[in-house]
């Protein structure tokens, strides 16, 4: 099932009127059986995965509590049988590939890769999920729970079960053991989230999908046609991605549920650490505590941080996919943070203090991004080197007028984002705490919202961009 659609809009609004009725064991028991439901829409066979998952670090959580001794064993239980669901359904292809091209440069013979395994939707963030559970429990940090359906609804809460944000055991458990209610203000802030997530969605990322698609479509595009569909798809990828985790959000916010932020404006970043402390910020901690700072984090010398750094990156860019852009992805922005650094410790402190110099500063990290996002985005290295490259001279004025008109209307579509951007910054000194005026806006723009997804919505509907990986 997907967020943007009627059936889940009809889906959300019989669970929440059943859900309320009743007490919280029973709310739990609801909530779990419309997770399956949700989850298993289309493909009921991947719930053995999610049973398996649940099964396996439930038990582990368990046994690690009456076991203390066999801590680690239980541990390399979670981690094998977790990351090797997702190395098999996520990885295995890919792995069978690079073998087969290995075997066919050193003239050795090879064999066809007769297995297509369809990749399970949301494994990646469901598996991080579960696993950050029972590495908190082995680090001692979390205790475990003896109450299956608790746990069971920790792992499967239909909201951020398919595209996150991955939350932690420490932050989720508590809510789904404890009493909920709902606010009128918490019911109206969560309402204006999910109609913020459905024009994101279906008004900015997929009107801008179709110049993005185009672009990338022609085998010799012009310097202006490729990096205005850049342009296009950096607007899409955060209009989507984002979209999701707003109505994510604001459907558990009407469960009484509190997830976390996944964005913060990451094109209003100034260096590329800023923009990952903006950017799926779910992943960027998670990776953060259980795999930087295990390798090393900051602790030790600059080469052994660097280090630490890059194998990080490269693990971020081989989650998001199972390609070699992605893996190039991460390594490039592992890169950029150490060049920073590098450049940062060169230049005076006080030339970071300038606030003139702030908006050229995102401009550049902007421009940054998008390169990122050409190599995201194209898997054929062939062609990836070919857009890198591609000169701006020589253009035709087809060409030059075809690449100025992409960029025109994507800025256009994505002017509520920057809009939305400049709101929240300046809500604080405007408004202070003052509800109000706070009100009066939303509601305005929950109406130009609705106008908008009523006269704008692009006539076909993408499917989430992470719903691959």
């Amino acid at each position: 099932m997907i967020f943007h659609s009627y059936e889940y809009i009809l889906f959300l609004l019989t669970v929440l009127l059943v859900y309320w009725a009743l007490p919280r064991r029973e709310q739990n028991l609801l909530l779990l059986a419309a997770s399956y439901l949700f989850y298993g829409w289309v493909h009921a066979w991947f719930l053995w995965l999610i049973l398996c998952s649940t099964v396996t670090d439930y038990l582990c959580g368990l046994g690690m509590a009456r076991y203390p001794q066999k801590k680690k064993a239980l541990l390399l239980v979670s981690l094998a049988m977790n990351l090797g669901l997702l190395g098999l359904f996520k990885y295995f292809g890919f792995f069978v590939e690079n073998v087969i091209a290995i075997l066919e440069i050193l003239g050795l013979p090879t064999f066809s890769n007769t297995l297509h395994i369809l990749l399970p939707v949301g494994i990646s963030f469901y598996t991080f999920q579960t696993l950050s559970y029972t590495i908190d429990i082995y680090r001692g940090t979390l205790k475990p729970r003896r109450n299956l359906l608790d746990f069971a609804l920790f792992v499967a809460f239909f909201p951020q079960l398919v595209a996150g944000p991955i939350e932690r055991a420490k932050r989720l458990l508590p809510q789904i053991e404890q009493n909920r209610t709902l606010s009128p203000a918490a019911a109206r802030d969560a309402t204006f989230l999910i109609l913020w997530g459905f024009f994101k969605k279906l008004v900015i990322a997929d009107n801008v999908a179709r110049y993005a698609n185009e672009a990338f479509l022609l085998e010799q595009p012009s310097f202006y046609l490729i990096w205005a569909g850049v342009f296009a798809f950096s607007i899409q990828i955060f209009a989507d991605f984002s979209a999701y985790t707003d109505i994510a959000r604001g459907s558990a916010r009407l469960l009484g549920f509190q997830l976390m932020p996944n964005f913060n404006h990451p094109y209003m970043a100034r260096s590329p650490a800023d923009f990952w402390k903006r950017w799926h910020m779910s992943l960027s901690y998670w990776i953060r505590d259980y795999v930087y700072i295990p390798l090393g984090g900051s602790r030790g010398g600059a080469i052994r941080n660097s280090t630490a750094l890059l194998v990080t990156f490269l693990l971020c860019g081989l989650w998001h996919g199972a390609s070699w852009n992605y893996v190039i992805w991460g390594a490039y922005h592992g890169v950029l943070i150490l060049s920073f650094r590098l450049v940062g410790g060169l230049l005076p402190d006080s030339l970071s203090k300038i606030r003139l110099l702030t908006p050229l500063r995102i401009l550049f990290m902007f421009i940054l991004t998008n390169i990122g996002w050409m190599i995201f985005r194209e898997v054929d290295a062939f062609y990836l080197i070919r857009y890198l490259t591609t000169s701006p001279f020589g253009v035709s004025d087809f060409e030059l007028h075809a690449g100025l008109f992409i960029f025109y209307k994507t800025f256009l579509f994505s002017l509520p984002i920057w809009i939305h951007a400049l709101y929240a910054r300046l809500r604080g000194p405007l408004f202070g705490n003052r509800s109000r005026p706070v009100v009066a806006i939303n509601l305005l723009a929950s109406m130009v919202m609705i106008l908008g997804m009523l006269t704008l919505k692009h006539a076909q509907a993408f499917d989430f961009i992470y719903f691959q990986f």
